[in-house]
């Protein structure tokens, strides 16, 4: 990469509005050769485009020669006169901990310490030196191990970071020579990590043998699988755009609809699925888990699909309903009852609606409560008969994950009114009735 290609990059970061005229921009700097020529790059680039820059470099602990790392990126930071932020993390001890491998623990911490910073200073975002190799890398792991369209698409150049801070990439695009080349012609150094070649990480096999191997029988293999990457991109984007107009249009709440959801195509399908459990995390969510909400349709009402993070998703009567494990709307409201009685009304006009209803003020007494269906609960039919809740609720087709919500106002285990529905026969307005209870519940 020459001087004018320095140029070259600039305007093509400009050209896709990665970076912005003012505000602070946080660079993840590990002291690697990537991450040393996206720190020169950016301090070229903040002459012209009018931002601020800020360094933040992790100490994971791990390598004996991580204390250098450290001070071999305070030293080139002082000497651009960039602020640099360094953390020190126990990397080995946090992966014990929550039983995860290094990499992943290493990368936790690593991001867990931008937000902070992130969030002190107000970055405006934060900047990662991932090149094109480490997009191929991305995609042939995703590929081995199975993944949809969305992991072929490999890393994003930008995306929501924390708050109004974004993570961008702005070497995507760039090969780790054509950054080698950079620095040497600059008279630069970087630091080596020597974990790096250790090949029983997965990623290190793929950057130290496969790669190498496929660039030799296909010269520019990691720019096309790179360029492939962006060509899915595009066609996910359409997949997503289309599944969020079809939840606008369809979803309600924690519910989607059964005969929509039959009719979609089983490629959107997929989409409407991710973005209707997005709210509660996808991480965690496999193949295994996808196919059994994609044939939970067809499955016998009461049928359920269980998902990671305590989520549950029954098939109803009309429609499948996520639950979580703490509940589907978070801490629940317990609704207004307001009671009020006046003399029976001639001629008798008793209202019709939902949430109102008249009884026999005769059968309200001190204990009658508002709350939810226990063991034993029943309502009396017009034969005088009881029914148990439990079968009305059946015979009423009112879905499962809606009956444990349902209020119901009770005397002991006679309920009165499932509200929403039914009022108990014993509750009703006879000829004999002296004075009404109007029972209003807000919801």
């Amino acid at each position: 990469m020459n001087s004018g290609a320095v140029s070259a990059l600039a305007e093509r970061i400009r050209r896709e509005g990665l970076l912005r005229q003012g505000g602070l921009y946080l660079i993840a700097l590990s002291g690697g050769c990537d991450s040393v020529s996206l720190l020169f790059l950016m301090k070229e680039l903040a002459v012209t485009e009018g931002f601020g820059l800020w360094a933040v470099h992790v100490d994971h602990g791990l390598r004996k020669e991580s204390a250098e790392d450290a001070a071999f990126c305070t030293e080139l930071c002082q000497r651009l006169s960039v602020p640099c932020s360094v953390f020190r993390e126990d990397v080995a001890e946090a992966a014990a901990q929550e039983k995860i491998g290094l990499e992943e623990a290493g990368r936790n911490r690593r991001y867990a310490c931008l937000r902070k910073m992130a969030e002190v200073l107000g970055a405006r975002a934060v900047l990662t030196a991932h090149q094109r190799g480490d997009q191929a890398e991305t995609v042939l792991l995703a590929l081995l191990r199975g993944t949809g369209l969305s992991g072929l698409c490999g890393m994003e150049k930008r995306r929501p970071f924390c708050g109004d801070t974004e993570l961008i990439r702005p070497l995507l695009d760039v090969s780790r020579e054509e950054l080698e080349t950079y620095l040497r012609e600059k008279g630069e150094t970087w630091r080596e990590d020597g974990s790096n070649a250790e090949e029983e990480f997965s990623r290190n096999f793929v950057r130290g043998t496969l790669l190498p191997l496929m660039e030799k029988r296909f010269p520019g293999a990691a720019e096309r699988m790179s360029h492939a990457a962006d060509n899915l991109r595009e066609a996910e984007e359409h997949l997503k755009r289309q599944a969020d107009a079809w939840l606008a249009e369809n979803a309600a709440g924690a519910v989607l609809p059964l005969k929509p959801l039959k009719a979609l195509d089983p490629g959107l399908a997929y989409y409407v699925w991710r973005g209707f459990l997005a709210p509660s995390g996808l991480r965690d969510l496999t193949r295994t888990h996808y196919d059994a909400l994609k044939d939970l349709p067809e499955r016998s009402s009461g049928s359920v699909a269980v998902l990671p993070g305590g989520r549950t998703v029954i098939r109803e009567q009309n429609g499948l309903r996520l639950i979580t494990e703490t509940g589907q709307n978070g801490p629940e409201t317990v609704p207004c009852l307001e009671i009020r009685t006046f003399p029976r009304p001639d001629p008798l006009k008793i209202p019709d609606t939902p949430y109102t209803k008249w009884m026999d003020c005769a059968i309200i007494t001190p204990d009658i409560c508002l709350r939810h269906r226990q063991k034993g609960d029943y309502l009396i039919l017009a034969n005088g008969k009881q029914k148990k809740l439990a079968r009305f609720m059946v015979d009423e087709k009112i879905p499962a994950g809606e009956r444990d919500s349902l209020w119901l106002l009770a005397d002991g285990p006679h309920v009165l009114w499932v509200v929403g529905h039914r009022l108990s026969h014993a509750a009703r307005i006879t000829d004999s009735t002296e004075t009404v209870a109007e029972i209003k519940i807000s919801l």
